[in-house]
C-alpha cells in the first residue's frame, strides 16, 4: 500500500520549464502534467485562479512542483499529494503520513496578513507531521535564535545588535550602534524574505537626517526584531 505524502508548493521564481533549465536536464516528465500546478509569468498566479489561464494562455513549472511530479511519475508506492496554498487544511495535512514544505511557509503568510498568518501558525503547531517541523521553522525564521546558537558554538560572524520590538527605539538603536564604534550597518529583519527591509547605512547620514531610522522604525514596526549588523568593507 503506497505511503501518502504531501508537498506544500507555491513558488513562482525557481521556473523548471525554461530554455536554461533544458540545457542542463530533462523535463518531459512533466509533459502530462495538468496545467492547474502551472504559474502565470505575468501575475504569478497559478493559471486555475487567473484570467491567463481561462483563456488558455501557457504557464510554466516550478521546482517545487516539478520535484513531487517527478516523484508521483517513477515512484508507485508514494502517492504523492500536491497542496497549493488555497488548499491547505489541517485535515489535509493530517490526511498524509508526512508533509515536506518545499514552496510555501509561514513567511508567505506573513505576507497575506495577520488573520492568515495565525491560522497557518495554527495548523503548521497542530497538524505534527511537518518537514521541516515547526520548531526548526521557527527557530530559522527569528534570526536571533540560529544566529545566537552558532556564536554560542564559535562561528564567526559580524558584530551584531538585535532590535526586538517590545523595547526598540531609533534613538536608542543609534546610540547602541555609535557605542560600538560602527560608522556604517545594514538592517534587516526576521520573519522576513527577498531582502526585503534590507539597507545599509552610515552613522552620519543618520546623526544628519534622524528621519531615516523614524520612518524605517515606521513602515517595519511590526516586525519582531531587526538584525542590525556593522557593515563589513568588501563582504
Amino acid at each position: 500500500m503506497p505511503i501518502k505524502v504531501g508537498f506544500l508548493v507555491g513558488k513562482d521564481t525557481d521556473l523548471v520549464e525554461d530554455e536554461k533549465y533544458y540545457k542542463i536536464g530533462d523535463a518531459s516528465f512533466l509533459e502530462d502534467m495538468p496545467d492547474m500546478y502551472r504559474v502565470d509569468p505575468d501575475s504569478h498566479e497559478y493559471l486555475k485562479n487567473c484570467a491567463a489561464g481561462k483563456k488558455g494562455k501557457k504557464g510554466q513549472c516550478h521546482a517545487d512542483v516539478a520535484i513531487p511530479w517527478y516523484i508521483k511519475k517513477h515512484y508507485p508506492d508514494i502517492e504523492v499529494d500536491i497542496i497549493l496554498p488555497e488548499e491547505i487544511s489541517l485535515k489535509r495535512l493530517k490526511s498524509n503520513m508526512v508533509n515536506f514544505i518545499i514552496g510555501y511557509d509561514v513567511i508567505n503568510a506573513v505576507f497575506e496578513g495577520k488573520a492568515r498568518l495565525n491560522a497557518m501558525v495554527k495548523m503548521f503547531k497542530g497538524c505534527g507531521n511537518l518537514v521541516p517541523s515547526y520548531d526548526v521553522q521557527e527557530f530559522i525564521y527569528m534570526k536571533s535564535s540560529y544566529m545566537n546558537e552558532l556564536k554560542r558554538l564559535g562561528v564567526p560572524m559580524a558584530p551584531t545588535i538585535f532590535a526586538y520590538k517590545k523595547d526598540r527605539t531609533p534613538e536608542g538603536l543609534l546610540n547602541q550602534i555609535k557605542e560600538r564604534g560602527w560608522r556604517m550597518f545594514v538592517m534587516k529583519q526576521s520573519y522576513m524574505a527577498f531582502s526585503l527591509g534590507f539597507c545599509k547605512l552610515s552613522v552620519e547620514e543618520c546623526e544628519k537626517d534622524p528621519k531615516i531610522l523614524e520612518d524605517y522604525f515606521a513602515e517595519h514596526s511590526e516586525c519582531p526584531e531587526y538584525v542590525v549588523q556593522e557593515a563589513i568593507e568588501g563582504f
